[in-house]
């Protein structure tokens, strides 16, 4: 299985995704930070040296009616990890959604330089390069969140948006999810179905099922109404456009369907976080 080379992919910030061989030359940098976002049993079962843990499935604090904690909160659990505003981020799961959660929550918390490891924890192993079941153990470190909040959309700036022509919601659940036939992770919405008017393309679309990395940009479809763009578009940050917002874990339409949400939409931002043509992007996801 070869694997082509980020810079050969035809994404406008490959810088987004670190590849596996860069990590592992990386390792030993006090400057490097890696966060395993996966369960925590898989987690203990064996996981890249150094790495962290911090779940993509419940480890990213949440008010009580799911929307985004406040920064101290946030703060208080990067800084137990040993995580302060500096340095680099690396984030990784097998791969799937929760990465890409995790990833965004660090970047919508203030810090400037989050990667997603491409082909995760599958092509790491692959590659025979070491795993341990040792705990790392960083000095606490100061995280001072500060909440960019125009990469993230509220429940009440999507009832704002949903009817405007300007806005796309894009639902990246699977397609039975979208059609109100299959079940995804968690609960189930009260209503199944999408919200009226959402394009839909599932994240699983963005990997490549034998190398688990993210595919090339030619061979990523856009979604109707949606420009095809790559690994944040205009940006540093993964999801940082000006006219793409991501939603938490509590999005309704006017209609009444509760979409609840997860990194499903924001993994696919890391790779595409495309723009609508002179719009804003909404992108509804499930949550854990």
């Amino acid at each position: 299985m070869s694997v082509i080379p980020l810079h050969q992919r035809g994404y406008t910030n490959p810088q987004l995704l670190a590849e596996t061989h860069w990590l592992a030359e990386h390792m030993d940098d006090p400057n490097v930070r890696i966060v395993d976002a996966r369960p925590p049993q898989q987690y203990d079962a064996g996981r890249i040296p150094g790495a962290v843990n911090l779940s993509g499935t419940n480890g990213i604090p949440r008010t009580a009616d799911g929307e985004m904690a406040s920064p101290e909160e946030f703060g208080l659990v990067a800084g137990n990890l040993g995580i302060g505003n500096g340095g680099t981020i690396i984030v990784y799961d097998m791969p799937n959604q929760h990465m890409g959660l995790v990833a965004w929550a660090f970047l919508y918390y203030g810090h400037r330089d989050v990667r997603l490891l491409d082909g995760g924890f599958e092509k790491w192993t692959r590659e025979g390069r070491p795993i341990s079941t040792q705990p790392a153990n960083y000095p606490a470190a100061i995280f001072n969140a500060k909440p960019v909040e125009s990469i993230y959309c509220s429940l009440s700036h999507a009832k704002a948006v949903h009817a405007s022509p300007q806005s796309v919601f894009w639902d990246t659940r699977s397609l039975a999810e979208f059609h109100g036939a299959g079940e995804g992770h968690g609960k189930p919405p009260p209503r199944p179905g999408h919200i009226q008017g959402a394009v839909h393309l599932d994240w699983l679309e963005l990997i490549d099922p034998e190398t688990k990395t993210f595919k090339p940009q030619r061979r990523v479809a856009s979604p109707a109404g949606v420009e095809r763009h790559y690994a944040g578009t205009g940006s540093k940050h993964i999801l940082r456009r000006r006219s793409a917002r991501l939603h938490r874990d509590s999005g309704v339409d006017d209609s009444g369907i509760r979409q609840r949400k997860e990194l499903r939409g924001r993994l696919q931002s890391v790779v595409s976080p495309a723009k609508h043509a002179g719009g804003k992007l909404s992108i509804a996801h499930e949550s854990p």
